[in-house]
């Protein structure tokens, strides 16, 4: 009778000391898990962490009320390759895109391009309202809707070849303000 007691107790010592080893060797596993995890976020840095098109950080003047805008930059033609130098025999358009951010259902989008001597040479006015765009079937898209404004290099540099300037109001406030060299 003592004997199957002794082994009894013993054998719930065994099982009880084999959980325990179990429970501890589970949590260390989850230890090292979460500690490689940190690892691997802290190594990868920002290419674990996707965060888009990385543009570096971006300066604005104080007058400009960059918060209005998504996106905005200069490209030749209708591709999204931003571009900053454009010759007048290779490329026909210097084209400013940009993306609002939060459109209002009525708003006005004006260009002032502005010529090397800083001179106001054209001003471009474009009213965009969400029920005309409706009956036109253009549907706005909730990340924001690119729009565009162009001119013509030849016209540009037939005024006067150098360093421009384009200038982005959106309901009167400036949103962008953006230099260009015309060749």
């Amino acid at each position: 009778m003592i004997a199957r007691w002794a082994t009894g107790t013993a054998f719930r010592r065994r099982r009880q000391f084999d959980e325990s080893i179990m429970l501890l060797s589970s949590w260390r596993f989850i230890t090292r898990l979460t500690v490689l995890m940190i690892c691997m976020v802290w190594l990868g840095g920002c290419g674990v962490i996707n965060v888009g098109k990385w543009k570096g950080i971006e300066s604005t003047a104080k007058d400009e009320n960059y918060y209005l805008l998504k996106d905005a930059f200069l490209t030749a033609g209708s591709a999204a390759l931003p571009k900053d130098s454009f010759d007048h025999t290779m490329n026909d358009m210097v084209t400013l895109i940009f993306i609002p951010k939060n459109e209002k259902n009525e708003y006005v989008a004006e260009t002032r391009w502005i010529d090397p001597n800083d001179q106001e040479y054209r001003v471009i006015r474009t009213a965009f309202d969400v029920k005309r765009e409706g009956r036109e079937g253009l549907d706005r898209r909730k990340d924001g809707t690119p729009r565009m404004h162009a001119m013509p290099t030849r016209e540009l540099a037939g005024h006067k070849k150098g360093l421009w300037k384009v200038a982005l109001y959106l309901d009167d406030k400036l949103a962008r303000r953006l230099s260009f060299s015309i060749r």
